[in-house]
């Protein structure tokens, strides 16, 4: 089990309320998680390298994958299957309107042939390119084999944000747009950015009157296609387009909406020549905005367009609905309830009913109606009666009024305009009644963005708990449908390793709640005051004394019985100034040894390291590069070996200390040069370490000589935010930012030996070497024809100790190594056993 809580860098607090235990946000805390998801993978620069993320997916297609293809298991997902993860992008096929695509923000392209209804509503689809967030689908109705997809989730441009130099609020790598001609089966590049990853695709609009004419709205302007995306043109330089719509009557008229955050250039644009140019529209509109517009042309007139248009990220920061009916020479502001509010430059939109232009809906945090032409704005939707608990999957997820927040896009039906769906942070909702009441369409829609700080029990294989993105938190205990609670942002997490009934959960800026019925109901924990709090802070609990509790302010507070009574440490001094701490890791066996990176904010990266309880720290930051430390884990075995995983590009992304972190070797030895996220180090053998990046699952099974992938099963291009050990089952459980949650069967790290003629003529087992031995020894076998086989080690009194095989095997000669660093000295045995031979072996362990 993993124990280190990781915590997005941000200092800004969250102002934030409690009903129960379901945490209200009053402040964007999506910009909080974006700007972190950019700024820990460009630092120490301040933006991303242009190329790195598509080159590491090429690179590690090459890598050693022997023991992946070898092993007989495969990553399986195992849920959420009832929540939904964070939504850009719809596309209802016209032709069969039960064909439904989405594009997730992290979790690639997904499509369901049922209408969004059902247990098993939605299949991801795999493009054969690492696409991650989808920000853009089209289908032409006359050609619904060709599908457009562009990537890449990116909200503000550079030197955008009125008083910061740069500042690139993002939320996935760009790789530009893919086309698929028969259905999604097979892709190709169609506007090839894979070596330009800070771009993205906010819009992809076909003229309806000619297919091979296609724009494309882009965070670098907008381009334009005449032969159906095989070539592109910039036809307009204004950054930051987040909207086009075509006029489906006379398509010489086209219009952008562009700009958010301050960008330059923000405000809505009409050609009536097709693209050759284009003109500002301002008659009647606001005169500047900070966040982003979106329109809705009614289908039936195409004179009447309505414009969403978003003023910032603070509360109360303003929305204005904006209506012409003349094409745009003349705009009138209709209504000014501010129903995106701090999302205005994130998640909202408006739609108009296809025949009835008075007939709007207009959604942000919640949903609103209007039946005059936008004059009155009904609210219909409440985001806070979520439901709690284990939601069904396909099933409803609240009252009819509940539709998740932060609303991203809007398509209605093709031919009952009663029904729409909308893309949210709670994955895909709907309605079929005009927007008078709302479902969840999220059965197997498994999309969620968890962070990093998961824990899995030490006592039961299968439960484990983990936070989301605007998801709150949920547990798991083998059901596919997660049992959700707590509320807000999800974030760390942690199981009490001698009572798995003690289980922690927090929302943002470390609002921790505890409970003792194993996540069923929570009370709150105050872990300290004082000092600087990051948006997802960590704390950790001991492993041999999980009474000891550690939170993660720039202050380092401590329990010693895991409730209250939370006290400052290190003479009540901060770490590293105002800057919060990053990640935390603790040693195995006594709890006073504790690690701490902390964040680089005003200044370089910290690392530290307390041998006494935190009573001080030390700095241990020499030889470890100047990037995010994301991530430490400590050694089961041998606490003097420390390991450290750092984000970025450009500099080794693993690091490993055998004093401590006194001294530190690189060990990346052939890793993809790409942010990495997560590390965790086998229990029962040292040398088997695994790490999760942006790209999938690595493990080295020689201390890091070399590395290879571990990805089968996994989407292509997949964000590891965590890396479990279940100890019981002897599984790996990660979760992932995008598409939620999976599990695989550890290496179990037997190496066959065979010859490459070498004949077997018997079932064989060796005499253990070294032999007494402390900590560790070598065990060799072989099998003469395939068998299902058995290791087992026991105490002198006949007890089993572990099982370190327990299989299908092919015949050869096999070598394990087996860590007793956990046991004490004495006589044990090992035996092994098949369906038609047994033999067992004496050995010492002398510590």
């Amino acid at each position: 089990m993993k124990t280190t809580v990781t915590t997005l860098l941000v200092l800004i607090v969250l102002g934030l309320t409690l009903n129960e235990t379901k945490v209200k946000i009053k402040q964007s805390g999506a910009m909080k998680s974006l700007d972190y998801w950019n700024d820990s993978r460009a630092y120490p620069n301040k933006l991303l390298p242009e190329t790195g993320f598509y080159d590491a997916y090429e690179y590690e297609k090459s890598m050693n994958k022997t023991i992946d293809n070898s092993v007989n298991d495969e990553w399986k997902e195992i849920g959420p299957h009832n929540i939904g993860g964070r939504t850009l992008a719809l596309c209802i096929n016209p032709v069969n309107p039960n064909t439904i695509y989405a594009g997730s923000a992290a979790g690639g392209l997904w499509v369901s042939h049922t209408g969004g209804v059902g247990v098993v509503a939605w299949k991801r689809i795999e493009t054969g390119f690492p696409v991650l967030g989808v920000g853009a689908i089209a289908m032409h109705q006359s050609d619904t084999n060709t599908i457009y997809i562009g990537s890449g989730e990116v909200y503000a441009y550079q030197n955008s944000i009125g008083g910061l130099t740069i500042r690139t609020t993002r939320g996935s790598y760009g790789i530009g747009i893919l086309k698929s001609t028969n259905n999604g089966q097979t892709w190709t590049k169609s506007l090839d950015w894979t070596q330009n990853q800070r771009r993205g695709v906010m819009v992809i609009r076909i003229n309806p009157l000619n297919k091979n004419v296609v724009y494309a709205g882009t965070s670098e302007g907008t381009y334009k296609s005449y032969n159906a995306g095989g070539n592109w043109s910039l036809i307009d330089t204004t950054k930051m387009v987040t909207d086009i719509v075509i006029n489906n009557v006379d398509t010489n008229y086209v219009y952008l909406a562009c700009g958010n955050l301050n960008s330059p250039g923000t405000g809505l644009y009409r050609s009536s020549n097709a693209g050759t140019s284009f003109q500002k529209m301002s008659g009647g509109l606001p005169n500047s905005w900070g966040g982003k517009a979106i329109y809705s042309m009614h289908k039936a007139n195409p004179d009447i367009i309505y414009a969403s248009i978003g003023n910032g990220s603070a509360t109360g920061a303003g929305t204005w609905l904006c209506k012409t009916t003349n094409k745009g020479t003349n705009w009138s502001i209709v209504n000014t309830t501010d129903y995106a509010t701090y999302q205005g430059w994130y998640s909202h939109f408006v739609g108009v009913h296809p025949t009835n232009p008075n007939d709007v809906i207009a959604a942000g945090i919640d949903v609103f109606k209007s039946t005059n032409g936008g004059t009155t704005l009904d609210i219909k939707s409440s985001w806070s009666v979520w439901d709690f608990g284990r939601t069904p999957i396909g099933g409803p997820e609240g009252p009819p009024n509940y539709s998740h927040a932060d609303h991203h896009a809007i398509e209605y039906h093709p031919t009952n305009p009663n029904i729409f769906y909308m893309a949210n942070d709670g994955g895909v909702f709907r309605s079929t009644d005009g927007g008078n009441t709302f479902e969840g369409c999220n059965g197997s829609y498994q999309t969620t963005q968890f962070y990093m700080g998961a824990s899995s029990a030490n006592q039961d294989s299968m439960f484990s708990i983990g936070g989301m993105q605007d998801n709150a938190t949920a547990w798991y205990d083998g059901d596919l449908a997660w049992y959700r609670v707590i509320g807000g942002d999800g974030t760390g997490t942690g199981i009490n390793w001698q009572n798995n009934n003690i289980v922690y959960g927090a929302a943002q800026n470390l609002q921790t709640f505890r409970s003792t019925d194993k996540g069923i109901s929570f009370s709150g924990v105050t872990m300290g005051s004082g000092g600087t709090v990051g948006f997802l802070a960590p704390y950790i609990l001991g492993i041999s004394n999980s009474n000891i509790v550690y939170s993660g302010r720039s202050i380092i507070h401590k329990s010693t019985n895991g409730t209250s009574g939370f006290t400052a440490q290190n003479g009540g001094v901060a770490l590293n100034g105002t800057n919060p701490p990053l990640a935390m890791g603790i040693s195995y066996t006594n709890p006073d040894i504790l690690y701490v990176s902390t964040s680089p904010i005003s200044n370089s990266n910290v690392m530290f390291r307390t041998t006494n309880g935190g009573t001080n720290f030390v700095n241990i930051t020499n030889g470890l590069p100047n990037r995010y430390i994301t991530d430490i884990a400590v050694d089961p075995a041998n606490d003097q070996n420390v390991f450290v995983v750092a984000s970025g590009f450009g500099s080794g992304h693993v690091f490993k200390s055998t004093n401590r972190g006194n001294n530190w070797t690189d060990i990346t030895n052939g890793l993809p040069d790409l942010p990495t996220n997560a590390i965790v180090v086998d229990n029962l053998n040292s040398d088997i370490i695994y790490v999760g990046n942006d790209l999938g699952v690595y493990l080295t099974t020689n201390g890091g000589v070399n590395w290879q992938s571990y990805n089968t099963g996994l989407p292509v291009g997949c964000v590891i935010y965590d890396i479990n050990i279940v100890r019981l089952s002897r599984k790996l459980r990660i979760f992932t930012h995008g598409n939620g949650n999976f599990e695989r069967k550890m290496y179990d790290g037997t190496v066959s030996v065979t010859g490459g003629n070498e004949v077997i003529n018997g079932f064989d087992l060796k005499q253990n070497y070294p032999n007494p031995f402390n900590p560790a020894t070598t065990i060799e076998f072989s099998i003469p024809k395939s068998s299902f086989v058995k290791l087992v080690i026991y105490d002198i009194c006949g007890r089993e100790v572990e099982k370190i095989v327990n299989k299908e095997m092919s015949p050869g000669s096999y070598r394990i190594n087996w860590n007793a660093a956990s046991f004490p000295s004495g006589t044990y045995f090992y035996r092994l056993q098949t369906g038609e031979f047994s033999e067992t072996k004496r050995m010492m362990l002398v510590k």
